[in-house]
């Protein structure tokens, strides 16, 4: 499944709308309603690609509004239970990536990226205000870990997802390497997948039934790749 959606005009008033088509699917295998992907999950998604391209061409506006979208959720920490499959090398090498997915050091970022422009400083520190206050997100929606997977070395998750209601899965690393993320049902059987040459991975699908699931983030590269593993 290849994703990622058009960056947009990021200036104007640093606003973004996120736009949930409520499209009544039906499961063709068990004939029920399909509960859409939730809007904080999009807007997750939405803020994560904001900030890589924020921090891939130095924009403090780009990164202002990341830290926003990203903060306006509120996420839950997961309690995935986690393995390791492989050995990750010894000497990994040096990292060069310094990409964030959490809002306070994006806006740190940010900062630094707006130099002496006033407009901009007044922005991060209007988002870094709202921050502070009480988040608009759902109180059972998204959830996340952020987490370290060594070089040629595959994090294996375990989780559990609703049948009937659509589950998006969301990985994000810090760029130093190509990520590939794998999707299992309780059989054991590969149901989705994304294996581009990034570490920006997404998988979408129905269950058709309430279970566990085995998520596999696999690291293709050398180094170690800290990543942001957001689900529903």
């Amino acid at each position: 499944m290849k994703k990622f959606f058009v960056l947009f005009a990021l200036l104007s008033a640093f606003s973004v709308t996120v736009v949930a088509q409520e499209a009544n699917q039906l499961d063709k295998d068990s004939q029920t309603s399909v509960k859409p992907v939730s809007e904080d999950m999009r807007t997750i998604q939405l803020g994560c690609d904001l900030a890589r391209y924020g921090y891939s061409n130095k924009s403090a506006s780009a990164l202002i509004e990341a830290a926003r979208l990203l903060s306006s959720v509120t996420i839950q920490p997961a309690t995935d239970e986690r393995s390791v499959e492989g050995e990750g090398k010894a000497n990994e090498g040096k990292k060069h990536s310094a990409v964030s997915y959490d809002p306070n050091q994006i806006l740190k970022d940010a900062k630094k990226y707006a130099g002496k422009d006033k407009t901009l400083l007044a922005l991060a520190d209007q988002v870094e205000k709202s921050m502070s206050t009480t988040h608009r997100g759902s109180i059972v929606g998204a959830k996340t870990i952020r987490d370290c997977v060594r070089g040629n070395t595959t994090d294996v998750w375990k989780c559990r997802f609703r049948g009937g209601e659509t589950a998006l899965v969301i990985v994000v690393g810090d760029g130093d390497t190509d990520l590939d993320l794998y999707i299992y049902d309780e059989n054991d059987r590969l149901i989705e997948c994304d294996l581009d040459n990034t570490d920006n991975c997404v998988c979408s699908w129905t269950p058709k039934w309430t279970g566990s699931f085995t998520i596999k983030i696999k690291n293709r590269g050398s180094i170690t790749n800290c990543y942001s593993y957001y689900h529903n």
